[in-house]
């Protein structure tokens, strides 16, 4: 591979931003002594750290305090019983093999680093939330400090790069992945999306076995973290682009063509091998929205009103919440096709300056192709979109924004970096202020509310949030605006039910259970919710009844076998007992909770037949 030469300055500012490589020799006959350098920027990257921990402390140090969420913090992590025993033989064996060679509603997809990463805090901390948070803030540090390493390698321009990284660290987009410990997998797989783009400057530069190896290691520790990194072979197509220049260089030259594109083909394998075990995975959760649900000229419609609405997000980041309800087709056509419009005049434009500036070009596609996976042409969920799909894929636009306007004021350099200092300083404040609202699940979803319409979910999960508080009243409220949106949802009624049975109205909340199962015979909430009713008015052959309803539908339910368990242990049926814990455990072998219950059925058992056997 010939060696190309930078068309950017010793130290990257303020020169044409063209394509440039990374082997670099001096001319002969250049003159010996060293280009001046002034003396503070030997101190660059020591400031940079710097000005990461300041930053990432002004924005991110209350998260230590914060709680777990009621929004499947309690299904992924503090009621996870994996991470109870925190790193063991048998949890790593499990956080390799959940969702690959069985389904595991404890882990979102195939993403052992991601469930390590977990099982690490809880060995380290036990299961205190504080702690979990801080280690997100720390990794989300760490994102920053590669980033500003990644794209300086890549580019040679160590203040832009700079910029990028510290807007990446500031903006408020990335403070719901940062702070909402079920989206650790965005910060762990954002951790390898930046080690492989180090990794390709890497290969850029000195292209060998070894540094290919490591190229290769790391997208595939990004796909164990979360498939969303799939797109990686196309972000490393663009950066041939720019900033590495190499289609430039290749052009004319079939055999290197080639090789830019074979280089990437065990990374397309091994990133469609990664969508298939998440598109599997997510059928097995029933994540995945149907098409009666949500047709294609629906998801479609959706996907490119997502797209401008993360562009105007990244460039004024308002209104920002946990959960943006999708819309469906209440959604206008007329949005679409505006977006759509909006969409092709963009791209238009980006392509017009690939030449003049090929970084457009390359940060738009970066942009759309590393959100195409989550855009909703797949539906995932029923939300419209979500503010941690943006963290790898806003440094597109971050890209475009920095370099643009260095190069529009590159002849006035004190303008620009006093714009890239109010920038920075601007998303640091919001991002405060977005921070406080993950406090815990009261304020995430006081906030949701405030800032979205017709947001089923959220009221729902407030009201959840409320009455674990005690706040009957404001929990009552929240679930009756709730039913007012999903009048046909069972368990917004068992909710309800909850709430009354907790304030002392029995018979409000029998109602209610009664009416839930009325909509819904086989909804599981409600028979467990008539179940525990029974069993508080001391009748629990009832309870029996309904819980053996729960098993029989689903052999895999925790909630039918733990209560029945309980229950005969109460009633010191110590062999109904025993039946019914091994075959909890046949189905959850990983809680050890269920196992010493098992021996305590057991030992009832031994001692029932020592006080029936006869005296000798």
């Amino acid at each position: 591979m010939n060696s190309l030469t930078r068309r950017d300055g010793e130290n990257g500012e303020g020169a044409v931003s063209g394509a440039a490589t990374l082997d670099v020799e001096p001319a002969k006959g250049a003159a010996d002594a060293p280009p001046t350098v002034p003396a503070w920027e030997k101190w660059r990257w020591p400031i940079f750290t710097a000005a990461v921990l300041l930053l990432g402390l002004l924005i991110y140090f209350p998260v230590r305090h914060f709680d777990f969420l009621n929004f499947d913090d309690d299904r992924f992590v503090f009621e996870n019983p994996w991470l109870a025993n925190g790193l063991t033989w048998t949890s790593v064996r499990w956080a390799f093999l959940a969702n690959l060679t069985e389904y595991s509603m404890r882990a979102e997809y195939w993403g052992p680093i991601t469930l390590l990463s977990r099982l690490a805090d809880a060995q380290l901390y036990g299961m205190s939330p504080g702690p979990f948070h801080v280690t997100s803030a720390l990794l989300h540090g760490l994102n920053t400090l590669l980033l500003g390493l990644a794209l300086f390698r890549l580019t040679g321009q160590w203040k832009r790069s700079a910029v990028v990284a510290l807007l990446f660290l500031a903006h408020p987009l990335n403070v719901e992945p940062v702070c909402w410990l079920s989206a650790r997998k965005d910060v762990v797989s954002g951790t390898f999306f930046i080690c492989t783009l180090l990794a390709y400057a890497n290969y850029a530069r000195r292209p060998g076995g070894w540094t290919y190896a490591w190229l290769l290691t790391a997208f595939a520790a990004g796909l164990m973290a979360k498939p969303m990194v799939i797109t990686i072979p196309f972000v490393l197509l663009a950066l041939d682009w720019w900033p590495l220049g190499r289609i430039q260089a290749a052009r004319g030259r079939r055999e290197e063509q080639l090789k830019l594109l074979a280089e990437k083909i065990p990374l397309v394998i091994m990133a469609i091998a990664g969508a298939i075990l998440a598109v599997l995975s997510q059928q097995d959760a029933g994540a995945i929205g149907a098409t009666d649900k949500f047709p294609i000229w629906v998801r479609v419609n959706n996907a490119l009103v997502a797209y401008v609405t993360y562009v105007r997000r990244i460039f004024w980041p308002s209104d920002l919440a946990a959960f943006y309800p999708h819309r469906g087709a209440a959604l206008p056509i007329w949005e679409g096709a505006a977006a759509f419009v909006a969409l092709v005049v963009l791209t238009v434009v980006a392509w017009r300056l690939a030449r003049r500036r090929p970084y457009a070009i390359a940060g738009w596609l970066w942009f759309g192709v590393v959100l195409g996976p989550v855009i909703g042409l797949v539906q995932i969920g029923n939300q419209a979109l979500a503010d941690r799909y943006a963290y790898p894929s806003a440094l597109g636009i971050f890209i475009i924004a920095v370099w643009g306007i260095a190069d529009l004021l590159q002849w006035r350099p004190r303008a620009a970096t006093a714009l890239a200092a109010g920038a920075v300083a601007a998303c640091t404040l919001c991002s405060m202020r977005q921070v406080s609202t993950w406090r815990d699940s009261i304020t995430v979803f006081t906030q949701a509310t405030a800032v979205t319409e017709g947001n089923s979910l959220a009221y729902l999960n407030l009201g959840g949030a409320y009455h674990a508080a005690g706040n009957f009243d404001k929990a009552r409220e929240c679930y009756q605006k709730c039913r007012a949106l999903r009048p046909e949802s069972a368990l917004i009624w068992v909710n309800l039910g909850n709430v009354e049975r907790d304030a002392g109205r029995r018979e409000a909340a029998m109602e209610d259970y009664n009416f839930a199962l009325w909509m819904n015979p086989g909804y599981k909430g409600a028979l467990i919710a008539l179940a525990r009713t029974f069993i508080f008015d001391g009748k629990p052959d009832a309870a029996v009844s309904f819980l053996l309803r729960v098993i029989a539908m689903d052999r895999t339910d925790r909630d039918g076998y733990v209560i029945l368990g309980l229950l005969f242990q109460q009633q010191e049926k110590w062999s109904d007992a025993e039946r019914v814990w091994k075959a909890y455990l046949r189905v959850h072998p990983e809680d050890d909770t269920a196992r010493l219950n098992l021996t305590k059925a057991q030992a009832g058992i031994a001692n029932e037949n020592r006080t029936k056997a006869p005296n000798p």
